[in-house]
């Protein structure tokens, strides 16, 4: 019993006329009266009472008329639910995201997202660089947006635009008035920065950069996230590098200033190991608002 043979009948039904039915449906009268007599056979009732001048519903139409039209109402709900399922516009998205992410360009994604595919479940999950891979991996996440590089070979990658880093400086402190800072300015100053342990490029490449200066930091706080950071600097323990996504926050007590040469940059990817049609959608999105 398929979606045609139920609106053949529907049809039928309707006018109660044989060529008028198969004329509204684009059919031959041959083709429409096989369709009926198909149906009445898989049902094993006769559906309507016909002779060459008359049509009119048998006790056994009657009773399967209204819910022949339940079940096309359904079937094509069905149909059309299915193939927006093949286009991406329904079904659920687990996405993996660092707090870096969610101070950048990140939430605008969502949101616009959310609009354009409000049939689709996102699901959003908070965690490290580290983490989201072995989730990715083991199939637990569908798409991460994390920081590179990453060392799990199974993955795909598509490079985001990185992001500077700025240092955030308590307001009292002699640094704060200045427009920029130079590396040379730092050389004894009190400086935060996130453990190793949670991402160990960026901390190496701190630490390169101090030294290629002539000099290494005095750290004196690990300390992650960024946002606490900015709150020990904004308490007068130190100076540590942020995002300047974060360094739009307006914390009481703390300023944020650029580097004067080099700049140092957060590197932003999103990665995924297979990509269902949702998460070709989200990566369209991905690219009309962060890759130009």
């Amino acid at each position: 019993m398929d979606i045609r043979s139920l609106q053949c009948f529907l049809e039928v039904a309707s006018v109660l006329h044989f060529r008028r039915a198969a004329e509204r449906l684009n059919l031959s009268q041959s083709a429409l009266s096989m369709r009926i007599r198909t149906l009445e056979d898989e049902i094993g009732a006769p559906l309507f009472e016909r002779d060459r001048r008359h049509v009119a519903l048998s006790p056994s139409g009657q009773a399967f008329l209204e819910p022949a039209r339940i079940a096309l109402t359904n079937a094509l709900h069905a149909k059309a639910q299915a193939r927006r399922a093949a286009r991406g516009e329904l079904g659920s998205l687990r996405l993996g995201f660092t707090l870096i992410a969610f101070y950048g360009a990140l939430p605008e994604v969502v949101c616009a997202f959310r609009v354009r595919y409000p049939d689709i479940t996102l699901e959003l999950i908070e965690m490290p660089s580290g983490a989201q891979e072995l989730a990715l991996a083991a199939g637990e996440l569908d798409i991460g947006l994390l920081h590179p590089p990453l060392s799990t070979a199974a993955l795909t990658t598509r490079t985001l635009p990185r992001e500077p880093l700025v240092l955030a400086i308590p307001s009292s402190h002699r640094l704060a008035s200045q427009p920029t800072i130079a590396l040379s300015d730092l050389k004894g100053e009190p400086f935060m920065i996130a453990p190793r342990s949670i991402g160990s490029h960026l901390y190496d490449r701190i630490i390169a950069l101090f030294q290629q200066a002539g000099f290494s930091p005095s750290i004196v706080q690990e300390v992650m996230p960024m946002t606490s950071l900015i709150g020990l600097a904004a308490a007068g323990v130190g100076i540590g590098f942020v995002t300047e996504g974060m360094a739009m926050t307006n914390r009481p007590g703390v300023v944020f200033k650029p580097l004067d040469e080099p700049v140092l940059y957060l590197e932003n990817a999103v990665s995924w190991k297979l990509l269902s049609t949702v998460g070709e959608r989200f990566l369209e999105v991905i690219a009309e608002h962060l890759i130009t």
